[in-house]
């Protein structure tokens, strides 16, 4: 074992604590979730959704769908995911979501490439806590652009990667920034490491359909290109992605510690350093828009922002 993953392990053994209940009871997370959603849904305007056709990008098992459908009165609402478990447990939870009267609700398997939509289909997409596991960011943000109508717009929750908790690994390894600190070979070894640890406890994602504890998948990994499962995007490169793929920034939001009033605002002060300013962003909620036919060159936007890299103007192309 290198001196790296070492320490990532050491660290690790001294900071884990006991899992929170939703991360290894699957019913308890289902009901997290749904509150989780709703609570994220808040930054955004309910007229998006009200009366419209709406894709749910990266619906998993589809409780933003449901949410949205029960609570803002969509004229249809499409889950799209690329998980055939999470679409199949979407439309078995359809019979009893309680849906309201009226909304035309639908699943459909996707692909990593293509949404299985025809063009200009759709008023809104939202796509929260799923960019960041796009692995082709590029060529999903001219789909998005395909399916949506002019001057339809994208609501998008995302946690970047440089934030403190940008891989996704906090079940294994509870250290914040330990991808800049240790680097992505440390993560996957000390992961593979921690995972067949006796004392590890299996989240509801580790095991199979018996209950089982899974194999340990992290050894067949070093980096996030060869897992898959995080794109390391940041902001500036999908500010340029967003516009090359015809898409205006009208809103960007960066929002970084939660806690206290002292802790927030030290966020907020990190935020605005440059250079490493970024590295203090815990998640952005954003909207873009396809332009309208008759303006395609609006020339700038004004972002609205919660503590840094604000006052920016970008040129949409």
């Amino acid at each position: 074992m290198d001196i790296r993953t070492a320490l990532c392990y050491w660290l690790c053994k001294l900071l884990t604590r006991p899992p929170a209940q939703r991360t290894v009871d699957y019913e308890a997370y289902a009901d997290w979730r749904t509150h989780s959603l709703a609570q994220s849904w808040a930054a955004f305007a309910d007229a998006h959704i009200t009366g419209k056709d709406v894709l749910d990008f990266g619906c998993g098992d589809g409780p933003l769908s449901f949410f949205l459908s029960t609570h803002k009165q969509p004229k249809r609402m499409v889950g799209v995911d690329i998980s055939p478990i999470g679409i199949e447990r979407a439309k078995t939870t359809l019979s009893t979501a309680g849906v309201a009267a009226g909304v035309d609700i639908d699943f459909l398997l996707g692909d990593t490439e293509r949404i299985p939509v025809p063009e200009q289909s759709f008023d809104t997409l939202v796509a929260f806590d799923c960019l960041e596991h796009v692995m082709s960011p590029a060529q999903i943000l001219r789909d998005w652009h395909r399916v949506l109508r002019p001057g339809g717009h994208c609501l998008i929750e995302w946690f970047p990667y440089k934030g403190p908790w940008g891989p996704h690994m906090e079940a294994l390894i509870p250290i914040p920034w330990a991808h800049v600190i240790f680097g992505e070979r440390a993560l996957f070894r000390t992961a593979e490491k921690i995972y067949d640890d006796p004392d590890f406890i299996p989240r509801h994602w580790d095991l199979d359909d018996n209950g089982n504890k899974k194999p340990n998948k992290w050894r067949n990994w070093s980096s996030f290109e060869e897992q898959g499962y995080i794109n390391k995007l940041d902001i500036p490169h999908f500010k340029i992605l967003a516009q090359q793929a015809g898409f205006q920034i009208t809103r960007l939001d960066l929002h970084s510690f939660g806690g206290s009033p002292l802790r927030q605002n030290l966020g907020r002060m990190l935020m605005n350093l440059p250079i490493i300013g970024e590295y203090f962003v815990s998640y952005v909620t954003l909207e873009i828009a396809r332009q309208p036919l008759h303006n395609p060159k609006q020339t700038a936007t004004q972002y609205r922002n919660t503590g840094a890299i604000a006052n920016e103007t970008v040129k949409v192309l």
